[in-house]
């Protein structure tokens, strides 16, 4: 199925699904981490990874806007 799909839809897929729903996931685990230990390794790694996925999709919002 996935191969009839279209490169431009599957992309858009991945875009308007996908990171949503990894930025979601990587904010809560990244709010646990910060809840059981701020200085952690760990939850370092996920403030970074969260604040850099919010980026990019603040991104993609401004340019959708632009539109």
């Amino acid at each position: 199925m996935w191969l009839f799909i279209t490169k431009k839809f599957r992309t858009w897929l991945l875009l308007t699904v996908g990171l949503p729903l990894t930025r979601l996931a990587v904010h809560r685990l990244a709010v646990a981490a910060d809840r059981r230990d701020e200085s952690a390794r760990i939850a370092r790694a996920l403030r970074k990874a969260d604040s850099a996925m919010t980026a990019v999709s603040g991104r993609a919002s401004r340019r959708k806007a632009r539109r």
